[in-house]
């Protein structure tokens, strides 16, 4: 009896050293391949194969942020002007693709950064629409977004949320998600998701600087809400696409 009590956290011991080299033997082959997406991204761009520029710089965003975050694991050097860049040449990409708005996307992920402000100068101005349908967008973290996705019916517009929260290890191990679904008539500019004790407010806005945007307020409690642990939909989500 007493050797099989030892054996078992033993076992369980050699399960989670196990798994945690694996992840971290991940995590160094991923990161390693960072400056290989930033060649291809730059060389597919040079011969204006713009969306094949685009997947390589989105993985360079994405692995950039996400080794430097994890930088005593990766093995890798990393800045956060390594992270400003491979942000830049994601917007810069979506640009040539005609795309402003996802562009400002990512530029406004940095938007300190002097060089995002000088790619967000050359944008065009966001136009004003009284149509409010498409998907806005808001940053959840090493390059993947929180999306609101509106769409215009007879009577009112149907909206869809789906967030993401990445812990450390998220592009290894995957995200916790969450996802709510509500409408609002199409004469209005604010609505409410409530279940339980989870109240969600919606508000609707154009910026000049910025075109449309949704103003998200989630109360305090997240039980209610039924989303995955540290998913959360408060900020601000820029329209991207019609």
């Amino acid at each position: 009896m007493k050797t099989t009590l030892l054996s078992i956290p033993f076992f369980l011991f050699s399960i989670q050293s196990v798994y945690a080299n694996t992840t971290e033997q991940d995590i160094k082959q991923k990161c390693a391949q960072v400056k290989q997406y930033a060649q291809l991204g730059k060389k597919f761009y040079d011969q204006k194969q713009y969306s094949k520029a685009l997947e390589q710089f989105k993985d360079q965003a994405a692995w950039s942020s996400f080794c430097l975050y994890n930088q005593d694991i990766s093995g890798t050097k990393l800045t956060e002007n390594d992270v400003v860049i491979a942000n830049n040449n994601v917007g810069l990409t979506y640009a040539k693709l005609n795309k402003p708005q996802w562009a400002r996307a990512w530029y406004l992920k940095d938007k300190e950064a002097k060089s995002s402000q000088f790619n967000l100068s050359q944008l065009p101005q966001p136009k004003l629409s009284t149509d409010l349908s498409g998907t806005y967008v808001n940053s959840a973290g090493f390059g993947q977004w929180n999306t609101i996705k509106v769409s215009k019916k007879k009577i009112s517009y149907d909206l869809s949320f789906e967030g993401l929260y990445f812990p450390p290890y998220g592009l290894i191990s995957g995200p916790n998600l969450g996802e709510f679904d509500t409408s609002m008539s199409l004469k209005q500019k604010h609505a409410t998701y409530q279940y339980e004790d989870c109240k969600i407010t919606l508000d609707f806005k154009f910026k000049p600087a910025e075109g449309h945007v949704i103003t998200v307020k989630q109360n305090e409690s997240q039980s209610g809400c039924g989303f995955g642990h540290n998913v959360w939909a408060s900020g601000q989500y820029l329209k991207v696409e019609k």
